[in-house]
């Protein structure tokens, strides 16, 4: 199968995806399910389990993407890379615009079951640390992909990006700062917008 069509795939599965959450979160059954889960997180939660959790957390937030950003902007101005550094920002920056709006659409309160840290005042839905996670991790996964000669290690660098997204998402569960379908949206909203800036990437690519 053709990378575009791929893309297109992975594009339309986000985009339905979190159409289906956006649709549904407050409907049976994933509104129980969402209840459930923040309740036996506030009262059952090993505190070993919420230490892991913190570093995820940090990565996905600004302290993370903040660092992750800088450290591309100076690789890829060094390469004079402009392509992709414009491809590595849009899908950074583009995917939390895209959520800061959802946000604000949607208004979602937050759990309020009790959470291991303070609740921030944005609303839930979706998960911004989420929507970074698959967005952000992902161009940089794309772009060290690419400038690795070996199947193997490209094949440990998706693995990875893969792992801490995941993290990421589950992280912001565990801290009880999301419900799951705030970040199983999340997710989905980071993917379709990778897919799409991967889409325009190669677009102007062929363009020369």
């Amino acid at each position: 199968m053709c990378r575009s069509r791929v893309l297109w795939i992975l594009l339309a599965l986000g985009v339905v995806g979190f159409a289906v959450l956006a649709l549904a979160y407050d409907h049976e059954p994933l509104s129980s399910v969402d209840a459930e889960v923040a309740k036996r997180v506030a009262a059952e939660l090993p505190a070993w389990l919420e230490t892991l959790a913190r570093p995820f957390s940090w990565l996905g937030g600004w302290i993370g993407l903040t660092a992750l950003a800088v450290v591309a902007t100076v690789l890829l101005a060094r390469e004079r890379a402009w392509l992709d550094l414009g491809f590595f920002l849009a899908a950074l920056m583009g995917s939390q615009l895209a959520v800061a709006v959802l946000k604000a659409w949607f208004d979602r309160p937050r759990p309020d079951v009790g959470s291991a840290v303070p609740l921030p005042e944005s609303a839930a839905f979706p998960s911004g640390h989420a929507a970074a996670g698959v967005a952000a991790l992902g161009a940089g996964a794309v772009l060290l992909a690419e400038r690795i000669p070996t199947r193997r290690a490209r094949r440990l660098v998706w693995i990875a990006a893969a792992a801490l997204a995941m993290g990421i998402g589950l992280s912001r569960i565990a801290l009880n700062v999301h419900y799951v379908t705030d970040v199983l949206a999340g997710w989905c909203l980071g993917l379709a917008w990778l897919a799409a800036c991967l889409l325009v990437r190669d677009r102007l690519r062929a363009d020369g």
